[in-house]
């Protein structure tokens, strides 16, 4: 292992090397003439593979354009080849294709079992020091077929030949999709099998084309996480295999749609402020707008503009918070602590080295500048901060910011509605270099410290938002569920629940001037399944409600108390017989709104340790102790001010247990 790191050592000093020429190339003034000396002299022998290129266009000023944009910024792509691809990887992948068989190409545990095993039966370790720079190592031919073939299909497309010759430059031309993938003939094969069949009349609106084509492939699909040590470096193969993770898909249909003209890119959020783990998705960039849509195939493609806009929520996954996307680019865009000299590549954060990607967050969420005053000392050499989310259990730098005289960073076009850290990034770690914050939805920094507030909290879960697809029976069941105010046995419409709950209290407004003492719900089954019941009034939530229906608990932790007892926690699932379920707020009051938290269920088991933790400069312990038999946890004394998180003890490592703030007994995770 030691010797092994040694050389991504060796091979991240190597890039960085090659990075700070790139930097110096970019910030040339003479739109590229620089840059083209310098690439060409770093092409070493493989110089006249290149000029062959350029004197092939010198009659042809588009397609010479064409050429000099790859050539000026190839320096740093690079990627295995075939022959070294094959050697290295036939057989593993020959004994996957064989399990895909036995199994029917059916994904399933035993299938998953089989697959996680070739990873223990084949020495899999592709050093990063066996890719070769495209700059040393692409011939001249190769450049003007996929030169040729991009322009052909441009043209022939109906739909995207009318985009602007800088967008076909950076989403159309690049032969090349990511570092580290075999420059191959893909586009080639793409282009022969659909050439003329899509895109090429105007009677079909460009979406419904794309949906059509990427539909022949609805075969490759996600590998549910199976198998993810098995690289995968060329189209070809991941047909072979017909499973795969996001970034594989992506970069396969990237590689597919350019093939036949359209301009398309792959963009990351490299980690969610709320989940765990990051997303790849791709996006059509058409008349100066972008359209992401999913990569693998789902009958609601295009619908990540909506839901990754840090306000919605997807009805079956839940709610996603993105702190910043990027868009993986063919050119460079050198900024930073990369562009600067004083900076060793160690103390630069891997996402920070890549200059082949710019920042498009705008695109997706309205964004925020935060400026942030470091309360920890800076170490000596530091020249940048960097803004980062939880997740996994660690820390993951998202957004850089040079740290000023008096100490002091801004950190521009951030996401809003999530928690972030302040770090230093010192030889390969992280360490804080300020209190959390909330960035709430209005773009308001809310520092979560220790401030001497104590109180309790209440827990039946430990991961947050991705409980939310293992609970949509429950998080369904109320949908158009109906809130009346009763006066004399009258009753007057308050709100209608619209459709699913997010796991998280769910606000409802209301608008009435009449004060009411008595509220029923009426339910679109006779069954209730939620964990509070809230009702509020300008001055704040209604403290002394009660149940007055009688209802059955389906459990025996469970009691209709439960739904009004302040603590969501506690939760219920209870059945009445008429179908509603009476309140009696204990004076007349007027409402302003309803609130209602999900019924989930609980993570907590009697068998397991759980420990409660408050952040710190560290993770620090509250209290540790065994689990219930009723499904929730109460702890007492607990720093309220500060972000939270309940870890299961029994899970180690990288872990999913996600960080919460507790205000006035809410949960909100984070």
């Amino acid at each position: 292992m030691e010797s092994r790191c040694s050389i991504l050592r060796v091979y991240v000093k190597m890039i960085f090397g090659v990075l700070c020429v790139l930097c110096v190339l970019c910030s040339c003034s003479d739109n590229g003439g620089r840059r083209m000396e310098k690439a060409l002299e770093m092409a070493g022998s493989n110089r006249a593979e290149l000029e062959k290129v350029m004197e092939h266009y010198k009659e042809d000023s588009l397609k010479l354009r064409a050429a000099r944009f790859l050539i000026e910024h190839m320096a740093g792509c690079y990627g295995y080849n075939r022959k070294y691809v094959k050697e290295n990887l036939s057989d593993v992948y020959n004994a996957y294709d064989s399990i895909n068989w036995i199994f029917g190409y059916r994904i399933n545990k035993e299938w998953g079992k089989s697959i996680n095993r070739l990873s223990e039966h084949f020495y899999i370790f592709m050093p990063a020091t066996d890719m070769t720079a495209d700059l040393n190592s692409i011939s001249g031919e190769y450049i003007i077929n996929e030169i040729d073939r991009s322009f052909e299909a441009w043209r022939r497309n109906v739909n995207s030949s009318g985009c602007s010759f800088d967008d076909f430059l950076e989403y159309v031309l690049p032969y090349r999709r990511l570092n580290g993938l075999v420059a191959d003939g893909a586009r080639d094969t793409f282009y022969n099998r659909h050439k003329g069949l899509f895109y090429a009349g105007k009677d079909k609106k460009w979406q419904e084309e794309t949906d059509s084509l990427l539909h022949e492939y609805r075969h490759l699909v996600h590998s549910q996480f199976f198998g993810t040590r098995i690289p995968m470096f060329d189209a070809s193969t991941f047909e072979r295999l017909k499973r795969g993770l996001c970034i594989h898909r992506c970069w396969y249909n990237s590689l597919l749609l350019s093939s036949v003209g359209m301009p398309v890119a792959v963009d990351v959020v490299p980690a969610w402020g709320n989940r765990n783990n990051s997303h790849t998705w791709n996006v059509i960039v058409m008349d100066g707008e972008s359209y992401a849509f999913e990569a693998f195939w789902d009958d609601d493609r295009w619908k990540y503009k909506r839901i990754y806009n840090n306000m919605s929520s997807d009805s079956l996954w839940g709610r996603f918070r993105l702190p910043k996307v990027y868009r993986y680019t063919y050119s460079n865009h050198p900024e930073g602590p990369v562009t600067d000299s004083k900076v060793n590549s160690e103390d630069i954060p891997p996402l920070f080295r890549n200059i082949k990607k710019k920042d498009v967050s705008h695109e997706y969420f309205e964004t925020h500048d935060v400026e942030v005053e470091l309360t920890v000392p800076i170490p000596e050499g530091a020249r940048y901060a960097y803004l980062a989310v939880f997740g996994y259990q660690r820390w993951n730098p998202v957004q850089w910011g040079k740290i000023d005289d008096g100490g002091k960073v801004i950190f521009r076009e951030m996401g809003k509605d999530m928690v972030y850290l302040p770090v230093y990034y010192m030889d390969g770690r992280v360490t804080p270099a300020s209190e959390p914050f909330l960035l709430d939805s209005r773009g308001k920094m809310v520092v979560l410290n220790d401030n001497g507030e104590r109180g309790k909290v209440y827990l039946r879960n430990i991961t947050g938002e991705p409980v939310h697809d293992k609970n949509l029976p429950y998080l369904n069941s109320l949908r158009n569920a109906r809130f009346v105010g009763v006066d004399n046995g009258n009753e007057k419409d308050l709100c209608i629940m619209p459709g699913y709950l997010n796991v998280e209290m769910n606000r409802y407004e209301v608008e009435t001037q009449s004060s009411y003492r008595y509220v029923r719900m009426y339910l679109p089954s006779d069954t209730i399944a939620a964990g509070e019941i809230s009702f509020y009034t300008a001055e704040g939530r209604i403290s002394s409600v009660k149940v007055t229906s009688d209802a059955n608990s389906l459990s025996v932790y469970e009691s209709p108390r439960n739904l009004t007892d302040g603590i969501e926690a506690t939760a219920c699932r209870c059945r009445t017989k008429e179908g509603y379920i009476d309140f009696d707020l204990g004076d007349e009051h007027q409402i302003t709104a309803i609130g209602v938290y999900p019924y989930l269920k609980s993570q907590i088991s009697e068998e397991r340790n759980y420990c409660l933790y408050y952040w710190d400069k560290e993770w620090k312990p509250v209290e540790a102790k065994r689990g219930t038999e009723y499904g929730w946890m109460d702890f007492w004394d607990v720093p309220v001010n500060c972000l939270l998180m309940l870890k299961d003890k029994a899970w180690t490592g990288a872990s999913a247990e996600r960080p919460f703030i507790y205000r006035n007994g809410e949960i909100c995770w984070k």
